[in-house]
Parts: C-alpha cells; sequence; structure tokens
C-alpha cells in the first residue's frame, strides 16, 4: 500500500534487506539538499511486491527499474541529472541492464539480515 505523500515529496520504496540499495538511500539523503525525498523499506509496505526494484512515487506517476533511477536524478538534479543521458539506450535495454544488476546484487554486494535502519536524523524522513 502507498501510503499518502504529502505535497512536493517523492516517495521511494527499496528493498531494506539490500546492501546497494540501502547504500542508494544514504546517498540519495546526502544528495538531496531540498529534502523532497522519503523513503520506505519494501518489507515495511505492507504488500508482496517485487523486491527486484526500486519504486519511486510521485503525486502524478509510479517509475520503477531504470525509469525509478532516471526520475531521482532528474529530481536531485545539478549533476545527478547527467543519469538521464541513459534515456537515448531503449527502454528494453535499461530494463534488462537494471534487472541484471537487481539479480546480482547479493552476491555483488550482500545482503543484510535486518532491514535498513535509518539514524536518529535521518528517522523524519522515513515512513
Amino acid at each position: 500500500m502507498i501510503p499518502v505523500i504529502p505535497e512536493g515529496k517523492i516517495l521511494v520504496q527499496f528493498d531494506g534487506m539490500c546492501i546497494l540499495c540501502s547504500e542508494a538511500v544514504r546517498f540519495i539523503l546526502k544528495a538531496d539538499k531540498k529534502k523532497i525525498f522519503l523513503f520506505q523499506a519494501l518489507q515495511n509496505s505492507g504488500e508482496d511486491k517485487d523486491f527486484e526494484t526500486i519504486i519511486v512515487t510521485d503525486k502524478q506517476s509510479t517509475y520503477e527499474y531504470f525509469d525509478a533511477i532516471l526520475k531521482i536524478g532528474k529530481e536531485l538534479g545539478g549533476a545527478y541529472s547527467f543519469i538521464v543521458i541513459f534515456r537515448i539506450l531503449p527502454q528494453k535495454w535499461r530494463y534488462s541492464l537494471y534487472v541484471w544488476v537487481a539479480r546480482n546484487r547479493f552476491r555483488w554486494f550482500g545482503k543484510r539480515d535486518s532491514c535498513y535502519l535509518p539514524s536518529g536524523e535521518e528517522k523524519e524522513r522515513f515512513i
């Protein structure tokens, strides 16, 4: 279940057990100077979702797989918006690349024993 997203905020749902995903969230937290992103581990969403993808939701749309990464880069702006260059690749290729990394992420980066826990100052950004 997608929670109500406050006006002007964007929800990032991620695999809280995945070290790569958790490190990506930590990166976004530091890069998000406007504090527009909120976060939720998919394990805490109350639904049986595909943990193989990151899900980004704003008031208008939901983005998954590589399109979610593109949305994050665009919203972070500045140097991070360079990621949109990947739009030149056909969507099928972007999807395949994302799935290849997602299917190998535990072998390459490892898996947590429990869900990612935000620090005290990060807690306000988590649902």
